[in-house]
């Protein structure tokens, strides 16, 4: 820098820069050879600065002064104040999750970027959704409107479809949003692998394509596929599941379907765990397809067959362990003699759990990737680099008392439950406290309701 011809305000800038690269703050002597500036001509600047609270001097030494030091505080307030908008946005989605010594902590993911960008600065989006036909998929559809809901600012209009657990249906419904010219597609799919073709085929057409809660199976083209990581919540509930049995005793499993994509399944993931124990024996209850009423059902046949004998109850949802307690207590099982289950998300998995003293540990799946799910969507459109595969944390809850965990919970299930809210409420929305599904409103660019698209008898 020596020998440059600079102005004052140039040469003032300078000595703030070079604060900044220090720490704010530096030797004197040091700064102003640094800098190219004459001694004296930087004494001069400085004490100018120091009469303005910009600097501070000292003997031999210049520090960042109090009005600098203003304006750094308020950066920062300004920079919490985003940071708690995005945790009121994300809400349990940004905690972190403790995992097993054995299973380390993922590598930083790869990144995609759409080979085509729309040159608008308004965007349209659709949403194609498997099904709402449980309340967690219907927290998912409220989570992405309510994304949907505050960013309007950079949308034209949001379509939301619904393929009731159609896979056909759904190929057709992503054709049709095509032909209306959205700009980039979120599905939420029946069968990803059926997808295949259709996703492909938008892909190469530059309209960005993510995935949430399933997709990632092989040779599937997309921008990004948002999930919460489902062998992680298979393994840790397996082996909390098996250290509060002490490794021994007949286990009942109880799952939604099978998923043919080992990656993405809890239930071969607990398997695993579980068959590291040889006196833990497992029977495998017939899939429920994540619906209460038909895991009590199941419950109950396996509770006819076996009784006493089942020692514990693995279930890789909510709604299946609702159903599996409510059994246990309507056959004749006392409040704190009901085996010890897995599996929350629904607020009444965690009342029954909670007022029947019964030990759980839990894993929500959070509905919360909905709003990152979006949120990557539009930073494609916009022309960001995205992550093309993101797992979003979530929350580990156990009841108190519980025996030595494999992870350190992040809450009780007394803290976790709801009792001032619905059965039917799905933890983990990122909706915040507030959030009560069956009072839902919403508004957003395409939504002509003021409701949400997942009421019944509702279309887009």
């Amino acid at each position: 820098m020596a020998g440059r011809q600079r102005n004052g305000v140039d040469a003032a800038i300078d000595i703030v820069t070079a604060l900044a690269r220090r720490g704010g703050s530096g030797p004197s002597t040091a700064l102003a050879m640094e800098l190219g500036i004459p001694r004296a001509s930087f004494h001069r600047m400085t004490r100018v600065l120091a009469q303005h609270g910009i600097v501070v001097c000292s003997r031999g030494k210049i520090s960042v002064g109090p009005i600098a030091r203003k304006l750094i505080s308020t950066l920062c307030a300004t920079a919490q104040a985003d940071d708690k908008k995005r945790d009121h946005l994300l809400g349990e989605a940004v905690r972190p999750v403790a995992l097993l010594p054995e299973m380390p902590s993922s590598t930083p993911p790869a990144l995609s970027r759409p080979a085509i960008m729309p040159r608008r600065k308004r965007f349209r989006i659709g949403f194609s959704n498997g099904a709402t036909d449980n309340p967690w998929q219907v927290a998912l559809v409220h989570s992405i409107e309510f994304a949907a809901s505050r960013l309007q600012d950079v949308l034209e209009y949001v379509t939301v479809v619904h393929a009731n657990g159609d896979a056909e249906k759904q190929t057709e419904d992503i054709l049709s949003l095509a032909r209306s010219g959205i700009d980039g597609l979120l599905v939420s799919a029946v069968s990803p692998r059926k997808l295949a073709p259709v996703s492909a085929h938008l892909m190469r057409q530059g309209v960005p394509v993510v995935f949430v809660e399933r997709g990632g199976t092989p040779n599937l083209s997309c921008a990004s596929f948002v999930t919460s990581d489902n062998t992680a919540i298979g393994k840790l509930t397996a082996q909390w599941l098996a250290h509060t049995l002490d490794g021994s005793g007949l286990v009942m499993m109880l799952f939604g379907h099978a998923d043919p994509e080992l990656t993405q399944s809890r239930q071969m993931a607990a398997m695993q765990i579980l068959a590291q124990y040889p006196n833990i024996q497992t029977v495998v209850a017939n899939s429920t397809n994540f619906n209460r009423q038909k895991a009590y059902g199941t419950a109950m046949e396996v509770i006819a067959h076996h009784g006493e004998r089942i020692a514990g109850v693995w279930c890789d949802s909510g709604l299946n362990s609702a159903g599996s307690i409510q059994a246990f207590l309507d056959a004749g099982f006392r409040p704190g003699h009901i085996p010890p289950h897995t599996g929350g998300d629904l607020n009444l998995s965690y009342k029954l759990a909670v007022g029947a003293n019964v030990p759980l540990a839990s894993f929500d799946y959070p509905p919360a990737m909905g709003i990152r799910a979006f949120e990557i969507l539009l930073s494609a459109l916009q022309g960001s680099w995205i992550p093309q595969y993101l797992d979003v944390a979530s929350p580990f809850v156990t009841s108190r008392g519980s025996k030595t965990n494999p992870a350190k919970p992040h809450l009780w299930a007394e803290q976790r439950v709801r009792w001032d809210m619905p059965d039917d409420l799905i933890l983990g929305s990122g909706l915040g406290a507030a959030y009560n599904p069956t009072a839902f409103r919403v508004n957003y660019p395409g939504n002509r309701h003021n409701r949400s698209s997942a009421e019944r008898g509702l279309g887009a």
